[in-house]
């Protein structure tokens, strides 16, 4: 689907609500797409500087799945029209649950980050007695304005420990950027490129609790 401006936003989503009666009459669907996020975390250390940051790791992190609630909980792709009016493309979809993706993402960028002293992982059984990530979307979507395309990414975060579920830290980071190209494959594109930076900053705003978490280990045993 071509990307419009606003001043044809009610073409467009009359469109979108007519294409399965249109479907329907003609006796074909337009084909499901699926995408997938291709996070791109910063540049790991070196072989030796993370080899002695794995041995001396203390905490363990198991990061959940993100919540995704309302219309970002569908695996269809969101799409904004202006400030205020939401919909979603009916053919095409994420190939993975968004959570899931959102997951797997913050696992790499965290075990790509140099010196933070922790081992990562999704299993919550390995961090019954370490911290847990846990992750919220608030936007994950396309934007269309009268002025061109834009991505968005909004994404909350809290670092809690176990047991008791005690918070130690808690983050939120909100980033837009536009996309020159019309077309899906840029505005996924897009989101990637933004997933990657909001988890960075997170990842990076969260290194303080986990070095007290790792002091405070060392103390108790």
């Amino acid at each position: 689907m071509i990307i419009v401006p606003l001043r044809l936003a009610s073409l467009r989503v009359a469109l979108l609500l007519a294409a399965p009666l249109l479907s329907g009459c003609i006796g074909s669907a337009p084909p499901l797409e699926r995408y997938r996020l291709t996070p791109m975390p910063a540049p790991a250390a070196t072989a030796t500087a993370t080899a002695l940051t794995d041995s001396s790791a203390r905490v363990t992190i198991a990061v959940e799945p993100y919540a995704t609630t309302g219309i970002y909980a569908d695996p269809q792709i969101v799409y904004r029209v202006g400030e205020s009016t939401y919909g979603a493309y009916p053919n095409r979809e994420w190939a993975l649950p968004l959570g899931t993706m959102l997951a797997d993402a913050t696992v790499e960028t965290l075990r790509a980050t140099p010196g933070l002293g922790a081992q990562v992982t999704t299993d919550g059984v390995a961090a019954a007695h370490g911290l847990v990530w846990r992750g919220t979307v608030q936007r994950f979507e396309e934007i269309d304005r009268h002025d061109g395309v834009a991505a968005a990414v909004e994404l909350d975060a809290v670092l809690v420990r176990t047991p008791g579920d005690t918070v130690v830290w808690q983050g939120s980071v909100a980033l837009e950027r536009g996309v020159a190209e019309p077309g899906m494959p840029a505005i996924v594109s897009a989101l990637s490129e933004l997933t990657s930076a909001a988890l960075r900053r997170l990842v990076d705003e969260s290194r303080g609790a986990v070095g007290a978490d790792t002091v405070r280990l060392s103390q108790v045993r």
